[in-house]
């Protein structure tokens, strides 16, 4: 299974990144970069030209053969190693105990919009992109200076500074049409994001108007303390984490056991919601 883990990590960089070299899995595994080389190159010898090794980057580059076996090509995936390291294990088992979990559907992320992101990212630089906002009927192009992704309604955002609306804007990933590395310096950075860098804490308690056994059920089930809840997100996230949890604002639900809880602190919040 050790192999099978190299190899997922191999593609897993090549797919996402569009290039791999051996240091991130000498970082990973804790192996020497002699080992790392054999890795790649054994993988090379089963999956030929599908990497092309650049000497100016000293990395391996991906082909138009590149064809991953062993990832899912998901940015989830992607972005659950980034955080967190995850590795799948490749190891069929039995569940001990009986569970069924209901996935969300996947939304499709091209990797060939991500490489420039992240790159830009990484250098603190711009992207050249066309995007499709829900405000124009055609693709719009913009420099953007990327600084942070954020997933939100089952889909992944990326947070930057946008050139053309001289403002921090959040862009939904399956919206853009083209993006390219720019390299431009970012001007405005993350550290700038006064939304991104501002702590707000939403109360939530239950819909007033539901019967006192139902507010308790509620209590329990959310473990609330003094029958409130203290969620912790960043000022440019509060509209996104409060339709997560389905909490409107603007107009209760007509059935208080639709909506279940209500922000009770709105009037503190309430700046964060809209433009």
């Amino acid at each position: 299974m050790e192999l099978v883990q190299r190899y997922w990590m191999l593609e897993l960089l090549a797919y996402w990144e569009g290039q791999v070299n051996t240091k991130p899995l000498m970082q990973a595994f804790n192996i020497s970069r002699q080992s790392a080389s054999a890795i790649i190159n054994k993988y090379l010898a089963s999956q030929k030209e599908t990497l092309s090794y650049d000497v100016t980057q000293k990395a391996y580059l991906v082909t138009e053969a590149f064809n991953p076996k062993f990832i899912n090509r998901t940015v989830d995936e992607y972005f659950d190693w980034q955080q967190v390291g995850k590795i799948p294990s490749f190891q069929s088992r039995e569940p001990s105990i009986s569970q069924v979990i209901i996935q969300p559907l996947p939304r499709y992320v091209d990797p060939s919009i991500m490489r420039p992101l992240l790159k830009a990212m990484k250098c603190k630089a711009a992207v050249d992109c066309e995007y499709l906002s829900v405000t124009n009927n055609e693709p719009l192009g913009r420099l953007v200076y990327p600084h942070s992704f954020v997933k939100a309604a089952n889909r992944w955002h990326v947070r930057g500074f946008c050139a053309l609306r001289n403002n921090f804007l959040d862009f939904v990933l399956s919206r853009f049409r083209s993006v390219e590395y720019d390299g431009g310096e970012a001007t405005y950075t993350e550290k700038d994001d006064a939304k991104w860098n501002t702590s707000v804490n939403l109360i939530l308690a239950p819909d007033s108007r539901l019967s006192d056994i139902q507010k308790q059920a509620l209590e329990k089930d959310f473990n609330m303390k003094d029958g409130r809840l203290i969620v912790k997100t960043r000022g440019a996230l509060v509209k996104y984490t409060l339709d997560d949890l389905q909490i409107k604002t603007k107009m209760l639900e007509a059935d208080p056991q639709a909506q279940q809880l209500i922000c009770v602190n709105y009037s503190d919040i309430k700046q964060w919601l809209y433009e």
